[in-house]
Parts: C-alpha cells; structure tokens; sequence
C-alpha cells in the first residue's frame, strides 16, 4: 500500500498536480539539465524568443492551459513583437500552442487521443528506423550503441533516473544517425518533444526504468546482428508497452485530477 501511494504522489507531482518533481522536472527560475532539449536563447531575435518558450512549454514553466503573449516575451526579451509572434507562430505548428484570438497563446494540454495519435506515428516510423539501422555497417556507430547501452544498464542499477534519461536519448540519437531516412528521424524527434513533459512523469513512476531497461537491449542487440526484421518487430512491441502503460497510468491516476490535460 505504501509503494502504491508513492507512485500516485510521485506522478501527480510529476503532472503538475501539484507543483513538481524533485530532481526531475526543473521549475521556471532554474537552467534546464542535461537531459533536456537545449533551451539557451542564441541566435536571432525570433531563435531567442522560440528556445524561451520552448523551452518553458518542455520543463513545465508554462503549464498546459496557461497562456502567454507576445507582448510578455518581447518585453523580456526586449525586442519588438514581431519576432516573438514569429516564433509563438512556429511553435503553435510544432504543436505546443493554440493561438486563441484576445487571449494569446494557450500551453497545449495532451488529451488521451494526442497520446495514441503520437504513439500510432512513433510505432510505425520507430521501427522502420530500428530496420534501417540494422543495415548500417558503421562500426563506430555500432560500438557507440554497445557502449551507451551499456551506461543505460549501469544508471538503471544505480537508481540513477537522469543518467538513464541521457543514455536514452544518445541511444536513439545514434540509431536515428544509423538510420538513412533523416526525414523519420526528425518526425519522431517532433513527436518526442510534444510528449516530453508526460514522459518526465512517466518515468518517475518506480520500476518503470527497469522494465524498459530491457526491452531495449533487445533492440540493440538486434540492430548490431544486422537484423532488421526482429529491431523492427521489438521497437514495435517496446513502444506500444510504453503507451499501454502510460495510458492506464493517465486513465486510473492522473487524468481524473487535472483539468487542462497534461
């Protein structure tokens, strides 16, 4: 009983249910970790005003539902606001605002439907990607697999959620890079960050690393053997257990607490 109650703190703290994770999601006033999308602001007036935002959106300093305006960037970016609707522009096609007319931009909150929508799009090009990976004879690559596969096991029997956060991105990183199809590859890394918030959470469920752990050795074991066939079948089969864990996860514990979605 007491686990159980653990995990449902854990993931409404983790959906914002209440107002965060300790060493996982970071809060508004503090940098981003390593293990989250890069979020410094360089580059032009619009880039500025984009990584802000975005990186607000992904790191849950603007909550789904809350609202921004361009006249609220640019006043602290101390540009125009020209730029800053550019970019609130962009990030509403990527799928991270709703421009709403007199109120400004509204923090996308995921429903169930946008869940299985991304998740029906990573499971096809996932594994066409893991296939195509399987082909790649680049031996520094397939070196580079072994060893960051090897860093996830170690940070999974060391508790370690973060370390294990970086070592899965390096590792689809990498097969994305040993993948020809660079066009999938950007697709998926879209859907990625449109769930990013959700699967922080996710993640701070206990054991859920452990499980996952895993099923991705498998992947990686079948992308070194060069087969294409069995990468495919077994990034198909992780994926939809990561969705059909996430779904029961939003249906039974977070959903019926929040009110914009996650």
């Amino acid at each position: 009983m007491s686990r159980l109650l653990d995990t449902i703190k854990n993931l409404s703290i983790a959906f914002q249910v209440q107002s965060s994770v300790q060493g996982v999601i970071m809060n508004q006033t503090r940098p981003i970790t390593r293990t989250q999308p890069t979020a410094e602001p360089v580059g032009t007036l619009q880039q500025q005003a984009y990584d802000l935002v975005k990186a607000r959106i992904l790191n849950l300093g603007l909550k789904p539902g809350q609202y921004v305006t361009d006249s609220q960037i640019a006043d602290e970016l101390s540009m125009s606001r020209t730029p800053v609707r550019d970019a609130l522009r962009l990030l509403e096609h990527e799928g991270f605002l709703i421009s709403e007319p007199r109120r400004g931009w509204k923090v996308y909150s995921l429903s169930l439907k946008d869940i299985n929508e991304i998740f029906d799009i990573k499971v096809v090009l996932e594994g066409m990607i893991a296939r195509q990976a399987a082909d790649c004879d680049d031996e520094e690559k397939r070196a580079a697999l072994r060893e960051t596969m090897e860093r996830m096991k170690q940070a999974a029997a060391a508790n370690d959620d973060e370390a294990w956060i970086q070592a899965d991105m390096e590792l689809h990183e990498i097969i994305f890079s040993m993948c020809p199809n660079g066009r999938a590859a950007r697709i998926v890394q879209n859907l990625n960050e449109q769930w990013w918030r959700v699967r922080i959470g996710f993640l701070a469920m206990q054991g859920r690393i452990e499980r996952s752990t895993p099923e991705h050795e498998t992947v990686v074991e079948s992308i070194i053997a060069g087969d294409g066939e069995e990468a495919e079948r077994l990034m198909r089969l992780h994926l939809n257990n990561v969705r059909d864990e996430l779904v029961r996860l939003l249906v039974n514990l977070v959903l019926p607490f929040v009110e914009e979605g996650v």
